[in-house]
């Protein structure tokens, strides 16, 4: 299995550690080096053309991670580290793979490196669904749509798509219902009924 090259972007010690210290714990991912700022990023960039993944803090001085990723032609993936939650729809506009409020445990470390390892493996079957806080953001129809998973009444799969059902709207998304159970599959009232459907056992109580 070949390695994700990662590099890791911070102006923080102490959030560079961290990151470093969850690196270190997965078989999958080859730390390629560390950067206080995007100038030192665009630095080892240009040396190292084969990074596959960014761990990219936002708010640093001069030029922030969202400006670099705006002013970057194909970028490697991205997945933003923050302390801030304002910042998400921006992210994910840019199609950023994943979205970790600081302080970043090594259980959510571990479920965005399983959506980064499927989107530059298999890209081409990822649902386009991102999380931030439980708050999920789904592309559909080319717009960035917010879904929080407690509305949901039920996802029903069909083929290459999804519709997700809230009481009050339908929301289709390109993607296998098995990629859009990987999101979902740490809410415990989302719960499979059927091989094409989700039920919200919140919802069925009520």
């Amino acid at each position: 299995m070949r390695k994700i090259r990662c590099l890791v972007v911070d102006d923080e010690k102490l959030a560079q550690e961290v990151l470093i210290h969850h690196i270190s714990k997965f078989d999958n991912l080859q730390l390629e080096g560390t950067c206080n700022n995007v100038f030192e990023l665009i630095s080892l960039l240009n040396k190292n053309k084969e990074i596959d993944l960014i761990f990219l803090d936002i708010k640093m001085p001069e030029i922030s991670g969202i400006d670099f990723v705006a002013m970057f032609n194909n970028p490697p993936a991205i997945i933003y580290t923050t302390a801030y939650d304002h910042y998400a729809v921006d992210a994910f506009n840019q199609s950023a793979v994943d979205y970790l409020l600081k302080p970043i445990s090594l259980d959510r470390f571990s479920k965005s490196v399983q959506k980064a390892s499927l989107a530059l493996n298999r890209p081409q079957q990822i649902a386009p669904i991102y999380a931030a806080d439980n708050i999920f953001y789904i592309k559909s129809d080319k717009r960035l749509i917010k879904i929080n998973p407690e509305e949901l009444i039920y996802i029903e799969g069909m083929r290459n798509y999804t519709c997700l059902y809230t009481e009050t709207d339908k929301v289709v998304v390109h993607g296998t219902l098995i990629m859009i159970e990987e999101n979902f599959k740490h809410l415990h009232y989302i719960c499979r009924v059927h091989k094409s459907f989700f039920i919200n056992l919140i919802k069925l109580i009520m």
